[in-house]
């Protein structure tokens, strides 16, 4: 999983709006799997801890630990259930994914979760939630809703070109029906190319034919800030 830094203009943006405004949990979420949720919160969590906050991140994704398997991988001795794990060399705390289904069952439970949340909050300063997808269901799954409707705010992360319209508005339903405070969505556009790349894609067609053309006209592509957009 590629890492976003920290002092890019987009993950400094949305700390402001989020646990720089004084929000103490938030969750993101996505309409479906693979949209870059994880990148996010590991981006906020750091941005959070530069200036001396205590935060503790908390993989809900049951579905696809990725963060909670990384960490299981390079641990000698298995994890206790419930179990923080203090990430010093990435500068803050990890709760990772609950394996058992009596701690989903529980999770599931938005009086016990929130319970957790409070004690949590005795320690750390905020708390951030790596929730699965929103249409993400299976038997093992601690649904998405659940953990955005206790927070005291949500983002909606959705990859540009790849995620199906139909997805994001039922996404947006199930937030609405548990009256979730959804700050805002983040477009994730690693997949989406520019303008410039797909013309300049295009010229590498005509290199044999026509090379000193081709290489000066990248460059003058390369100069137009107009073609530097998301198509």
């Amino acid at each position: 999983m590629q890492e976003l830094p920290i002092h890019y203009a987009e993950v400094e943006a949305i700390y402001n709006q989020t646990i720089g405004s004084g929000y103490r949990t938030l969750a993101i979420t996505s309409a479906q799997a693979a949209e870059g949720k994880t990148t996010v919160a590991q981006a906020i969590v750091k941005r959070a801890q530069v200036v001396g906050k205590k935060v503790l991140l908390v993989e809900m994704n049951t579905f696809n630990p990725v963060l909670s398997e990384a960490l299981r991988m390079s641990l000698t001795s298995p994890l206790s259930p419930n179990e923080i794990i203090n990430m010093a060399d990435k500068g803050y705390s990890l709760l990772p994914a609950p394996q058992n289904i009596g701690d989903v069952l529980q999770y599931r439970e938005s009086h016990l979760l929130l319970e957790s949340i409070k004690k949590w909050l005795v320690d750390f300063d905020c708390i951030v939630f790596d929730t699965s997808a929103l249409t993400s269901l299976n038997q093992s799954n601690i649904p998405a809703e659940i953990i955005c409707e206790v927070c005291e705010g949500t983002l909606l992360v959705i990859e540009a070109g790849s995620t199906p319209a139909n997805l994001i508005q039922e996404s947006i339903e199930k937030l609405k029906l548990k009256k979730v405070n959804l700050i805002g969505s983040i477009i994730n556009d690693k997949n989406n190319p520019s303008l410039l790349l797909e013309l300049q894609r295009l010229t590498y067609r005509l290199d044999q034919l026509f090379p000193r053309i081709m290489t000066k006209l990248r460059k003058k592509l390369a100069s137009l800030v107009l073609l530097n957009i998301s198509v």
